[in-house]
């Protein structure tokens, strides 16, 4: 009698790169718990957000959260990586056109930085308040990638004040990039665009004044 060969169960039964937590699904699921997770931190902060909390708001089990992350911590790392992500894309041109005046550059490259905070407020609140609980291995890449560009910052404010000490210049960017991010940390009742230009404008002023 011939040997009976099973035929392999479909990957939409459940198991392989097709099934939950997987496949076409993975990035979607990943994407859910990243956005759930940061609004639990803004929420209840990193220590009073559990796996299952995370997992119950993104409509999985705390389980199978663990097939896209490692743990909470690993969640927080990718979605401030996300934002330093999004800050290179947004900030690029700015940095990048030669043909701009410094003072022109400035301005392009803080409303670039408002505009890419406010769509992603939940993140940047995560950054500030819960990033110094990252174990080391998350956060010493994450913070050499913000000193770097704050550098880019850095370089542009001195090409505008050629005379300026470069330690007053770091600690005017520290103020501007402070000043932008306290935008996400409550809500306002101005419109998006309005809060953009409004921010632009007085942060865009802070490096622009010539120092006493």
């Amino acid at each position: 009698m011939a040997k009976r060969v099973k035929q392999a169960e479909p990957a939409s039964a459940g198991r392989g790169p097709e099934g939950p937590g997987g496949g076409r699904r993975g990035p979607a699921r990943r994407r859910e718990i990243l956005s759930a997770a940061l609004r639990l931190f803004r929420e209840r902060g990193f220590h009073g957000t559990s796996i299952d909390d995370i997992g119950a708001t993104a409509g999985v089990t705390g389980p199978a959260l663990y097939r896209h992350f490692s743990g909470k911590g690993e969640v927080l790392a990718e979605a401030i990586r996300e934002g330093s992500r999004q800050i290179a894309a947004a900030t690029r041109p700015a940095l990048a056109d030669e043909g701009l005046a410094p003072q022109d550059a400035l301005e392009q490259l803080v409303r670039s930085y408002v505009g890419v905070a406010l769509d992603n407020a939940d993140i940047y609140a995560a950054y500030v308040l819960e990033a110094r609980h990252l174990a080391d291995e998350f956060r010493r890449p994450l913070r050499r990638s913000e000193l770097g560009h704050r550098d880019e910052w850095r370089r542009l404010v001195l090409a505008v004040h050629p005379d300026m000490d470069p330690e007053q210049a770091r600690t005017l960017v520290t103020m501007a990039v402070f000043a932008v991010t306290s935008l996400c940390m409550e809500p306002s009742r101005l419109d998006r665009e309005a809060l953009v230009e409004l921010a632009t404008g007085r942060v865009t002023a802070l490096l622009l004044t010539p120092m006493a």
